[in-house]
């Protein structure tokens, strides 16, 4: 408490004082494994209570949905495997569909993963015992948050698992779970920044934006508590964001046209969308 009092004065004198105590606490909780149970629990409830606040105050979503996620899986492991699993059910079987074959890196990654999906969510949720061992795989299958950022980084990341998976490198299946979700979005990303280049490229000076993000695991359950609905009901789970530059007005006609130009080309994507347009 008092730590945080005097982190929270420092504040007053230079709002960076926070930033950098959020990245020290980011950097505690992906290492929190080292630490005995109850004292790491003792840890993810603080952080979840005023660190995770506090970084949606400040708008650093990303960040904040990475440290909601560690905390969950330190919190509520059980929970936290069975969603990861169940989406990974959902997500790995949409990405058969033909309008993913492009994605040639991602497909590889996916095959390469599939005997190790055939453990049911049963058998991970077998022990406490194996719940505590487990407690640095949990971690490791909490996404960085820079991942939905930085695309080279993500590459990098995906090219490394597909390394390790040609070079038969076991990993745990939560981890394996994690991997999934990623490459799903990538491949959902890939697809459609292939055809918005194809439908832009004849609107001279148009700016069009494509970023992803995947929602945390702690949100989903959150949402699903409170509406009470299971986790197919959850529509946002995975979004994309196109965003189209009207070049301060100057172009705003062909702007709105080309967003309803691009949301038919959404609308062929075979998903569950709730598509929201704002001009």
């Amino acid at each position: 408490a008092n730590n945080l009092r005097a982190m929270l004065l420092g504040m007053v004198d230079d709002p960076r004082v926070v930033l950098i105590k959020l990245a020290d606490r980011l950097h505690n909780m992906r290492t929190i494994y080292a630490l005995p149970i109850p004292k790491a629990e003792a840890v993810a409830q603080e952080t979840l209570a005023v660190w995770c606040s506090l970084a949606s105050r400040l708008g650093v979503w990303a960040l904040k949905a990475e440290l909601e996620d560690l905390c969950f899986a330190v919190l509520q492991p059980q929970v936290f495997m069975k969603i990861r699993s169940e989406l990974t059910s959902m997500w790995n079987s949409t990405s058969k569909d033909k309008s993913m074959r492009r994605s040639s890196i991602r497909s590889d990654l996916l095959a390469s993963t599939k005997e190790v999906h055939a453990t049911s969510t049963h058998d991970l949720l077998s022990s406490n015992d194996q719940e505590q061992s487990n407690m640095e795989d949990l971690l490791r299958a909490v996404l960085p948050f820079d991942l939905f950022l930085d695309r080279r980084r993500r590459s990098d990341f995906l090219n490394n698992l597909q390394s390790n998976s040609e070079a038969s490198i076991r990993k745990p299946k939560i981890v394996d779970d994690a991997a999934i979700a990623l490459t799903s979005l990538a491949a959902c990303e890939e697809e459609l920044q292939q055809e918005l280049l194809i439908t832009t490229s004849y609107i001279p000076g148009m700016e069009v934006r494509l970023s992803s993000r995947l929602k945390s695991l702690y949100s989903i359950y959150c949402k699903m508590k409170r509406k009470r609905v299971g986790i197919r009901q959850v529509y946002d789970a995975r979004a994309l964001r196109v965003i189209v530059g009207d070049k301060n007005g100057a172009l705003h006609g062909p702007a709105v046209r080309s967003c309803y130009s691009i949301l038919d080309i959404v609308h062929r994507f075979p998903v569950n969308l709730i598509i929201y347009v704002e001009l």
